[in-house]
């Protein structure tokens, strides 16, 4: 169904993204030498994070946020705190939410 793909460098933007079962295909599809994936957020709310050690290789490189930010290589950050109000119906479907769909539920209000 698909052509391989194949090339030297493979850079890959939001690597967080590749264990997802879409994203995946990507890589049976293109063929690189060498992948290099970037991302801000090394996090996911499943266990699939640890594929990506197969899946693209370590984590080379980590950089301080705070450190980037005070060199000018990043925006100032400010942050805030907001609360959202849960209608009775919303907050009794949120208490009966497994632990995890939970905090993906909260972060969605």
């Amino acid at each position: 169904m698909f052509k391989l793909i194949s090339i030297s460098v493979f850079f890959i933007a939001e690597v967080h993204t590749i264990p997802a079962k879409q994203f995946r295909r990507v890589l049976t599809v293109v063929q690189a030498h060498c992948k290099l994936g970037l991302t801000a957020t090394l996090v996911r709310e499943d266990d699939k994070i640890q594929d990506l050690n197969f899946l693209i290789g370590p984590k080379l490189y980590e950089a301080n946020w705070m450190e980037l930010q005070n060199s000018g290589f990043i925006a100032r950050v400010q942050c805030a705190e907001v609360w959202c109000p849960m209608t009775p119906e919303f907050y009794s479907e949120y208490l009966n939410i497994k632990t995890r769909k939970r905090k993906v539920r909260a972060s969605q209000c």
